[in-house]
């Protein structure tokens, strides 16, 4: 038996509803991502400078000494869901990269609840936040909790994160040391009004902050961007969900209509 129309416009009032819903999460997602790209571009011009100065006083000072030792792994991952598989599959990167012997931090409350779900140890983990100017603050605390970790967890600092483009994949890049051949390798001593220990030890952390703040505006980016695919996807399927039910009122009231015929034409008998 058909259902009524009024049933079925029960139905497309809902699919409204809902295709609103859609669209502000989308409209959202996309603001965000473009406030996280513009925000990049800004912490990579920070992360050179700092970079650059600390090569040079890594060149005066002593050669490059690799770390050893496992080290820690910083993951950026969802905060959130509405944004396709992009969730699980940083999740599965996440296993495949972590090592034996490996610290788990993790930014991004689902990525956090799905890896302690699956029976991974994660050290301390926050959640992603909804604005990028929030991530500031954020890259702060969680390199805090990097250097204190490092202390039980030597060797180098690595971060996962998604890509904003190319399908949203996931890649690993060392947040610390820097690598070797970054920067110049001058052995000229710079000009300093700080004593060098000092001078080494405050851009190390500068260093390690200007990465993690890229790290996590890149998640951020990544994240939002993937989730205006997936409203893109849902507000297509609305439609065509759409039509189908408008399609489906139409034959519901040509039925009605047909009844009701049928019932005058009985009843002047």
């Amino acid at each position: 038996m058909s259902q009524r129309p009024e049933e079925i416009q029960h139905r497309l009032r809902s699919l409204d509803e809902i295709g609103d819903v859609v669209g502000a999460l989308r409209a959202i997602a996309s603001s965000h991502a473009s406030s996280a790209e513009t925000a990049m571009q800004a912490i990579a011009a920070y992360a050179g400078t700092v970079t650059h100065a600390l090569a040079i006083s890594i060149a005066a000072a002593a050669p490059h000494v690799e770390p050893e030792g496992p080290g820690l792994l910083l993951v950026v991952g969802a905060a959130q869901g509405f944004c396709g598989g992009y969730p699980e599959h940083i999740e599965k990167m996440a296993q495949s990269t972590l090592q034996p012997g490996m610290g788990l931090v993790v930014v991004g409350a689902r990525t956090a609840d799905m890896l302690n779900a699956a029976g991974l140890s994660v050290l301390w983990s926050d959640d992603l936040p909804g604005h990028p100017a929030a991530i500031p603050a954020l890259a702060s605390r969680t390199t805090d909790v990097l250097v204190e970790q490092s202390a039980h967890f030597p060797g180098p600092i690595r971060a996962l994160t998604g890509t904003p483009h190319g399908g949203h994949a996931a890649v690993v890049s060392r947040l610390f040391p820097p690598e070797p051949t970054e920067g110049v390798t001058s052995q000229v001593p710079p000009l300093m009004t700080l004593p060098a220990a000092d001078l080494l030890t405050g851009l190390l952390q500068e260093a390690l902050f200007a990465r993690v703040a890229h790290v996590m505006m890149q998640g951020a980016e990544t994240e939002a961007r993937a989730r205006v695919e997936a409203m893109a996807r849902a507000q297509n399927n609305l439609r065509t969900r759409r039509t189908e039910v408008e399609q489906a009122y139409q034959q519901a009231r040509q039925e009605q209509m047909t009844t009701e015929m049928i019932e005058l034409s009985a009843s002047r008998q």
